[in-house]
């Protein structure tokens, strides 16, 4: 009996320190979901101000900042700039799909209204967590079994958090061709 004991000890510890560190696949998911909520407050900002969904000089600004991010996160630029573009169509929708909702008054109007400049520094926060998240999928990405992991990590998201389907829509969008992004 004694002799087993030796081995527990560090297996325990093994064990717990593994359940300590979140799975780099739904601590991305969860990353992209806060992201894709931040744009409920972007399209009552632009609903407010009469400003398009579209922003191209906005568009061309973050992908330029996460091209030169990158590297410092271990993610090539082409890869970055690709998963963000796919962020930002998501976003879109998003906007797109609220702004039409309140139009036809199939949803109500939030009551209060963020600032843009301030969910603009919060989805500026997000783009570390989403870069950092980006580099510890490589191997991920990289994997046969990647679309099938993705799709698990994705249903177990999905249950848990329980985004309308609008939201649902959009986080699919924004993992675009996840399995597909080189390291």
């Amino acid at each position: 009996m004694s002799g087993v004991r030796w081995l527990a000890l560090p297996l325990l510890s093994i064990a717990l320190g593994a359940q300590a560190t979140p799975a780099p696949l739904p601590a991305l998911l969860d990353a992209m979901a806060q992201r894709l909520t931040l744009a409920d407050g972007v399209a009552r900002s632009k609903h407010d101000s009469g400003k398009p969904v579209l922003d191209d000089a906005r568009e061309r600004q973050v992908l330029q900042e996460v091209a030169q991010a990158a590297p410092a996160a271990a993610v090539s630029p082409a890869t970055a700039q690709t998963f963000f573009a796919a962020q930002m169509e998501a976003n879109k929708l998003v906007q797109y799909g609220l702004l039409q909702a309140w139009r036809r008054h199939e949803r109500p109007l939030p009551a209060s209204t963020t600032d843009l400049t301030t969910l603009r520094t919060q989805l500026n926060e997000l783009q570390a967590r989403l870069l950092g998240g980006l580099a510890a999928t490589g191997e991920l990405r990289a994997a046969a079994d990647c679309p099938a992991q993705l799709d698990r990590a994705l249903a177990a998201h999905l249950a848990a958090a329980r985004p309308d389907d609008l939201h649902r829509l959009a986080l699919v969008r924004a993992l675009g061709d996840f399995c597909a992004l080189p390291r």
